[in-house]
């Protein structure tokens, strides 16, 4: 079997009732991140990209080698201090500037860890799935009203799509000093494709939707352009974004 290869592409689209996208978006080595920031004044947007960048930074430690990490729970471990310490400084820098009080954003990350192993990582209602052999599955945990409804079994999937709530986000970096970060790791395998999204995607995207884009195409530049432009066609009213990664085996 030969090593694994990742091809990825990440796209954002202000939406149709935005003047500003604060959604912000990076995609570095073995590293996949997107934030979808909220606040007035513009600050959702400084949010989401100081969120990205810092988590980048940290995650460059590795990259340049001045920390050696490779077991799984090491790396687990290591991508809560990651978020715990960038939770901290966004919040801290809203404190400091009265145009920034509130503001917040939601995260989701993924980290291929070689041979074969993923890393996932979310705080608030951004997403990430995974396709495999026609099979669509959430990866990450809503961090809402409605998902803590949803996962008691108060409310059913029906209710939740109408919920007045469905939208209050119960966890967000930057709100607080602490943070509760959900986090998960799997092994991957060629074939396989993820995608990581903010709800202005998944809002208005059904599964059936996700499933039949993911699997039009093997290119991930061409998917997460489809995806972008379903979900704009659909009149999000969010900013839209996405991160597609396709895994193939080296030839």
């Amino acid at each position: 079997m030969g090593d694994l290869v990742l091809q990825s592409y990440g796209c954002t689209d202000i939406g149709h009732q935005r003047s500003f996208n604060e959604d912000y978006i990076d995609i570095k080595n073995s590293l996949f991140v997107l934030a979808d920031g909220m606040g007035g004044h513009n600050a959702g947007e400084i949010a989401s990209k100081l969120t990205v960048d810092k988590i980048v930074d940290f995650f460059n430690l590795i990259n340049r080698k001045e920390i050696t990490i490779t077991d799984d729970f090491q790396i687990k471990k290591f991508i809560l201090d990651v978020i715990s310490k960038t939770n901290q400084e966004v919040y801290q820098k809203s404190l400091q500037d009265r145009k920034l009080e509130g503001m917040g954003t939601t995260i989701v990350l993924a980290f291929f860890q070689k041979p074969e192993t993923m890393h996932i990582a979310n705080v608030g209602d951004s997403r990430a799935y995974l396709l495999r052999n026609g099979s669509l599955k959430l990866l990450t945990e809503d961090h809402s009203v409605t998902g803590s409804l949803l996962r008691d079994g108060t409310i059913t999937q029906l209710e939740a799509e109408t919920h007045p709530y469905r939208h209050h986000l119960t966890r967000s970096i930057g709100t607080s000093n602490e943070i509760q970060p959900f986090t998960t790791f799997f092994n991957v395998s060629s074939g396989d494709k993820l995608l990581l999204c903010s709800d202005g995607l998944w809002n208005v995207l059904s599964d059936e939707d996700l499933i039949t884009l993911l699997q039009k195409n093997d290119d991930s530049k061409k998917i997460c352009t489809l995806l972008i432009k379903r979900a704009t066609e659909l009149q999000s009213k969010d900013n839209v974004s996405s991160i597609v990664i396709s895994i193939s085996e080296q030839e």
